[in-house]
């Protein structure tokens, strides 16, 4: 795996969605991003997710948004969950994703205080369990899903305890 340089992370802004937006290459991305979105991603429900989150952050390598994901659930003092989770295509298996998450769990210690990070993953997205587990991450739960198609998916939920 090569280690891509020059990478920051910073809260996401309204003149980021586009860019955002072409991040998904294909309708199967962006279920994996963000389920309940049609393809292609529109600013419109991405303003919306980004709306009813937290801490949406984007990931930049020489200022061009590479990276994206937020909370979609956070309890102070105990967890935050991280979702839309998503990182450019050109840029996968290059060390992009794992900035982005080690950033996202920087974010939940030091704002939240929690204890765990919990995050989840269909178990057709293969590179994103391998990513998490590389990661620390432990599955802790499985629950059925279902595609727009009508096919069973199983949403694997995973979980890192933080060390304090």
């Amino acid at each position: 795996m090569q280690t891509i340089k020059n990478l920051s992370c910073r809260l996401v802004e309204t003149a980021d969605f586009k860019a955002i937006c072409n991040l998904p290459q294909s309708a199967e991305e962006l279920f994996f991003m963000f389920p309940k979105a049609e393809y292609p991603l529109t600013e419109s429900q991405l303003e919306i997710a980004v709306n009813n989150r937290f801490d949406s952050t984007v990931v930049l390598q020489n200022n061009v948004i590479v990276g994206f994901a937020n909370f979609y659930e956070k309890e102070e003092n105990n967890y935050c969950s991280i979702g839309n989770v998503i990182v450019s295509s050109k840029l996968r298996n290059q060390g992009v994703g794992a900035f982005l998450i080690q950033a996202m769990e920087r974010i939940a210690l030091t704002k939240y205080n929690v204890s765990e990070i919990h995050i989840s993953c269909f178990n057709t997205n293969t590179k994103g369990i391998l990513l998490y587990s590389k990661l620390g991450y432990t599955p802790y739960k499985i629950e059925k899903r279902m595609t727009s198609q009508g096919e069973s998916l199983a949403l694997i939920k995973l979980r890192k305890v933080l060390v304090l």
